[in-house]
């Protein structure tokens, strides 16, 4: 079986591909991993048997077909060598330039990915994991492009499905066994209940397979966004704050709109003990963590992001500023052309420039804010009317209308600074 069968879905609609679906197959459980055939060392990927894998049993990760990004499968999007990442820059004088994904040859560090919400309609968990097109969404916008530094591994996990409009405006008052109470601050009310903790379950369970038979010893970057970042501060809590040679081999972690919190003023006291938050470029084993909303858009009586219990705040860490490029525009805001789930599309239509992605270099810029109980990453759109590259597609509408400000672009608009500060924080160079 090709590696069409797991990115053509997603890559095909922006290459113009023809002849490409996603496998579904079949309703049945966790197929074993000796369903996933071998061809010259790799695992060819057939998501046919996940399209049920239920409620009452564990998953078991040494399934590679649970694995969207890993090595050893065929394909591995992540690496974008079939041209997932590439990307046209639009230049100020109108013209284009376009930039060949680079991967990391020889990458000496791990980065452990878990995505966002993608499943924005129904209840309950997500239990069909036959189709990736929905989660490639997100890794290929997010995590997937750290793979110019690290080896990039993402699981897939059964989410809690989130319905936007269902969406709670603060944070529930839960009990510390539920997945977010302490650890995502807004997202509390949605990442609580047994929901919550069979998706927990999942991305302790894919980084326990992680660390025991891929790790060797490695140093790993943990990323993540909203549900992802919510599971993974709370997966944290208990795998990495407490457990002192778990904390030493972490470089950091970049988790986006999850909402972590600390005690006002502090590094640390909210979301953890021992885990600071990071506050100048270059220093490692803490937290680099933001929510961001438009300057002309602050967040409002309905916001479910920002917002942190009594005697705390959500953490903010400016990018720019840990990228050592403190108060300047944004480097580089990449923009996928196109997206599988349209509830995540931008108001704005994206330029379709025959790449993955389009660049805007020097469009945005960003500063923490403090204001109203919320704390925030204030973002000013620096592009002019008239100008060349058009308007860039990071507004939604909807999205700002439900309270979530710029929560769907909290990685993109300042990407090439999170690369920068990942390069500084593991020694390695930008490409």
């Amino acid at each position: 079986m090709s590696h069409l069968v797991r990115t053509c879905t997603w890559f095909a609609a922006m290459s113009m591909l023809a002849g490409c679906s996603s496998s579904s197959g079949s309703e049945g459980t966790v197929a074993p991993p000796g369903d996933a055939s071998v061809d010259g060392g790799l695992f060819h990927i057939d998501r046919s048997g996940l399209k049920n894998v239920g409620t009452t049993n564990p998953l078991d990760y040494s399934n590679p077909n649970l694995w969207v990004c890993r090595p050893g499968i065929d394909s591995n999007p992540c690496h974008g060598d079939q041209g997932e990442l590439d990307t046209t820059e639009l230049l100020p004088d109108g013209g284009t330039n376009v930039l060949k994904h680079q991967r990391a040859a020889n990458p000496k560090f791990d980065c452990f990915y878990v995505y966002p919400t993608v499943y924005l309609t129904g209840s309950g968990n997500q239990t069909n994991l036959s189709d990736d097109s929905y989660p490639l969404d997100a890794i290929m916008s997010q995590g997937a492009r750290m793979s110019e530094l690290c080896e990039v591994y993402a699981p897939l996990y059964r989410q809690v499905v989130i319905s936007p409009g269902a969406a709670p405006a603060a944070p529930a008052d839960a009990g510390a066994s539920d997945a977010g109470a302490s650890a995502g601050g807004g997202l509390s009310g949605l990442l609580s209940g047994p929901e919550a903790a069979l998706a927990l379950s999942d991305v302790r369970g894919a980084f326990k397979y992680y660390m025991d038979h891929f790790n060797s010893g490695r140093k790993f970057v943990l990323l993540g966004h909203s549900q992802g970042s919510g599971l993974l501060l709370a997966m944290m809590q208990q795998d990495i704050d407490v457990v002192a040679a778990v904390r030493a081999q972490m470089i950091s972690a970049v988790l986006l709109g999850g909402g972590a919190t600390v005690t006002a003023g502090q590094t640390t006291g909210g979301t953890f003990m021992n885990i600071p938050t990071c506050t100048r470029p270059g220093q490692t084993g803490c937290l680099v963590g933001y929510s961001s909303f438009d300057v002309l858009s602050p967040p409002g009586a309905n916001t479910l992001f920002g917002i942190a219990p009594a005697g705390q705040e959500t953490v903010c860490t400016e990018p720019g500023a840990l990228a050592g490029n403190d108060a300047g525009p944004y480097g580089g805001s990449y923009f996928p052309t196109h997206i599988n789930n349209p509830l995540l599309a931008p108001t704005s239509p994206t330029p379709d420039a025959g790449t993955a992605f389009v660049l805007y270099r020097d469009a945005f810029q960003g500063q923490c804010v403090h204001q109203n109980g919320a704390s925030y990453l204030q973002i000013t759109d620096l592009v002019q009317p008239g100008d060349p590259r058009g308007t860039p597609p990071y507004v939604s509408t909807t999205a700002e209308s439900l309270g979530f400000g710029l929560h769907l672009v909290d990685w993109n608009l300042p990407m090439q600074e999170l690369i920068a500060i990942v390069a500084a924080q593991s020694g390695t160079a930008v490409p």
